[in-house]
C-alpha cells in the first residue's frame, strides 16, 4: 500500500496547482473550490488502481469536472438548501507579493474590481464554452489535453475556445473591463 500511496503522490501532487485552477471556475455558487479539490484527490486516489497511465494533467481536470457536475445535480436536487457564501467572491485574485515593494492600495483595489468583473462575465457564458476556456486559458492545457479532459474531439474544443472568447470580450467590453490600457 506504500508504494501505491508514494505513487499516487508522485502522480498527481505535481498538478495540484492545475486541479485548483479548474476548480476555482468549475465551482458553482456556494461551491467551495477546496472542497471540489478534495472531492477530485479523493476519488483519484480510489481510482487510482485503475489508472492506466497517459496524461494525468487532463485525467485529474476530468474528475474535477465530473465533480462538479455531480455536486451540481446534487444541488438541483435538494432546492431548499441555500448555499453559503461564494469564496470565490470574498477572496481577491490580485495580491501584492512584496517583491517589488508596497503595491499602491488604489491599484489593488482596481485590480480587484477587474478581476471580479472578469469573473462574472466568465460565469455568464455557457458551460462547454466557460469550460474550455478555464481549461486553455487559465489552465493552460494544450486543445488536445483539454480535449481528452472533456472527452470530446479536439476540434470542438477549439470551437468552443474561439466561440467563448468572442462573446467573453463582449461581455468584457459591456462590463467596462479595460484590457489592461489605462
Amino acid at each position: 500500500m506504500g508504494a501505491d500511496h508514494r505513487a499516487f503522490l508522485d502522480a498527481t501532487i505535481p498538478h495540484l496547482d492545475v486541479v485548483w485552477q479548474v476548480a476555482r471556475h468549475a465551482a458553482g455558487k456556494g461551491q467551495d473550490p477546496e472542497d471540489l479539490v478534495q472531492e477530485t484527490f479523493l476519488r483519484a486516489y480510489a481510482g487510482f488502481g485503475s489508472y492506466r497511465g497517459g496524461n494525468t494533467r487532463a485525467w485529474l481536470a476530468a474528475i474535477c469536472l465530473n465533480a462538479a457536475r455531480s455536486q451540481a445535480r446534487r444541488r438541483r436536487r435538494r432546492p431548499w438548501e441555500v448555499p453559503g457564501p461564494a469564496l470565490l467572491d470574498a477572496l481577491p485574485w490580485y495580491r501584492a507579493d512584496g517583491a517589488e515593494g508596497a503595491a499602491d492600495v488604489a491599484d489593488v483595489v482596481i485590480a480587484d474590481l477587474e478581476a471580479e468583473k472578469v469573473s462574472r462575465c466568465l460565469a455568464l457564458l455557457p458551460e462547454p464554452q466557460r469550460v474550455c476556456i478555464v481549461l486553455v486559458d487559465v489552465a493552460g492545457y494544450t486543445a488536445r489535453e483539454a480535449a481528452e479532459a472533456l472527452g470530446c474531439p479536439r476540434g470542438t474544443v477549439l470551437a468552443r475556445v474561439h466561440r467563448g472568447r468572442r462573446r467573453l470580450a463582449q461581455l468584457l467590453a459591456e462590463a467596462g473591463v479595460s484590457h489592461g490600457q489605462p
